[in-house]
């Protein structure tokens, strides 16, 4: 984990040096700044985590530095050191409630105090202004709130897997809003749904007579979300000419448009979501491996519904705060029966479906119509088919009962087959089919991995590998 990073501005070098050994010292990284003018440059080149002011004259000098950071930097906590023994007489203002005021006589563990305090409060302040948007307290889902907070601070490629309707745009776009990134633009691409050759314009832009009907020259959405964000959603249907070009930006941050020979820099932060396994499209060419890795930098992934159950109540009565004040009334949560046949549901469409479902009952105000359905897929519900091949499971398909409850044994044993599964489609990707290497660093027999293969049907997904000569692959 990053040590913390603190910006220290202090006009006296003498002070400035003092507060710098002393944070580092303290065990925090410290970033000093000579110059005032260069705040705002440092602040966004360095993105660091806590802003410690140095002899704060007055109260209008604080405000003046908290109104930028609010502007830039919602979250971002100050520590000031008052000029005099008493901290300033600050009256209630949104810029200032992140603020901690030391006095100037204050010691080392006062520092050391203040600065970790203000930081555990920008934490849970994220975690809870998450919660708004994020909803769930499984601890799936409080691992992946987690994550998110971290990863706010971290400006890297993040690949967000889970099946359609589990809220991976809302995951990235809270990344993004957390991120120094927030007041920049946050822009999603979806590649399932466009023509290659529209994929292409809408990517990475046009000139002038470039084609026919290109009268005006078009920025693409790369050049659009430039020091913002960019969602890639469903990048496996982007084609593979297109896929190259995607991988000079992960790569080079250089773009350049349909019909132009200028190359262009663009600091863009790029999330891509996906309800299929990405993986599963390399070794057939559908897909590059070294996109694949450029993109695969960080991977969360979002649970189904159906896996995260106690949730639900939680869930119905955001959706009701979200959509359920038409007519000037707020609607009750579902009766408890309607809750009931919830539980029992598979949840085909995920947190999406549910949405719909409230958005529809308190519109109508009738719930009938929602538990004939319901009563009618439970049964057989959408949890008996097969995940189709490729696609993304936190957990497998198993076997449901009448009341659409698996069994513990049958969800124990689906579980262990697929993480079996998973370590060794990972190490049979790292030592490209290299079946002996790849037996050697699971520690296990030739044999066993030849068997298990077979057994899970690993051979099916990976076709294109087993193509090549057996001499080289399994020296």
């Amino acid at each position: 984990m990053e040590p913390t990073k603190v910006l220290i501005v202090e006009e006296s070098s003498a002070a400035r040096e003092f507060l710098t050994e002393l944070v580092q010292l303290l065990g925090f990284c410290a970033h000093p700044l000579e110059k005032k003018t260069n705040f705002l440059t440092e602040l966004q080149t360095l993105n660091p985590d806590l802003l410690l002011l140095g002899t704060c004259k007055n109260l209008g000098q604080l405000k003046a530095f908290a109104q930028v950071l609010e502007r830039e930097r919602e979250s971002m906590p100050i520590v000031y050191i008052s000029d005099g023994p008493e901290p300033f007489s600050v009256e209630k203002t949104s810029t200032l409630e992140n603020s901690c005021c030391l006095p100037k006589t204050f010691n080392p563990s006062q520092l050391k105090l203040a600065i970790e305090r203000m930081i555990q409060k920008a934490k849970e302040s994220e975690l809870q202004r998450l919660g708004r948007t994020i909803v769930g307290e499984t601890p799936g889902m409080a691992q992946i709130k987690k994550h998110i907070v971290r990863l706010s601070k971290a400006d890297v490629t993040v690949l967000i897997t889970g099946e359609s309707g589990t809220g991976k745009e809302l995951a990235a776009r809270a990344i993004h809003d957390l991120s120094p990134r927030a007041k920049k633009p946050f822009i999603k691409v979806n590649s399932a749904t466009m023509p290659s050759t529209l994929l292409e314009s809408e990517l990475f832009g046009y000139e002038k007579g470039t084609f026919t009907g290109a009268s005006q020259p078009k920025p693409g959405e790369f050049a659009l979300a430039h020091s913002g964000s960019i969602l890639l959603d469903e990048p496996g249907h982007i084609p593979l000419h297109l896929q190259a070009r995607l991988l000079q930006i992960l790569q080079d941050g250089e773009l350049s448009a349909r019909g132009s020979t200028r190359v262009n820099k663009v600091d863009v932060r790029v999330f891509a979501s996906t309800n299929i396994n990405l993986a599963r499209l390399v070794p057939s060419g559908q897909f590059r491996a070294d996109l694949y890795y450029r993109l695969n930098v960080v991977n969360i992934h979002i649970p189904p519904l159906r896996e995260r159950l106690e949730d639900l109540d939680l869930l119905c009565e955001h959706f009701l705060e979200k959509h359920g004040n038409y007519g000037g009334r707020t609607p009750a949560l579902p009766s408890r029966a309607m809750r009931n046949l919830f539980n029992e549901y598979s949840w085909p469409g995920n947190v999406r479906e549910l949405e719909n479902m409230i958005q529809s009952i308190a519109l109508l105000g009738n719930e009938e119509t929602f538990r004939e359905r319901i009563k009618k897929d439970v049964p057989a519900g959408q949890a008996n088919q097969k995940v189709p091949k490729g696609t993304w499971s936190a957990a497998p398909a198993v076997v449901f009962g009448t009341m659409g409850r698996p069994r513990l044994k049958d969800f124990c044993r689906e579980a262990a087959r697929k993480a079996e599964t998973d370590a060794i489609t990972d190490v049979l990707f790292y030592t490209r089919w290299n079946r002996r290497k790849a037996a050697r660093l699971l520690d296990i027999s030739y044999k066993v991995l030849l068997s298990r293969i077979k057994q899970y049907g690993i051979s099916e997904a990976y076709r294109g590998f087993l193509g090549q000569d057996s001499t080289s692959n399994n020296s």
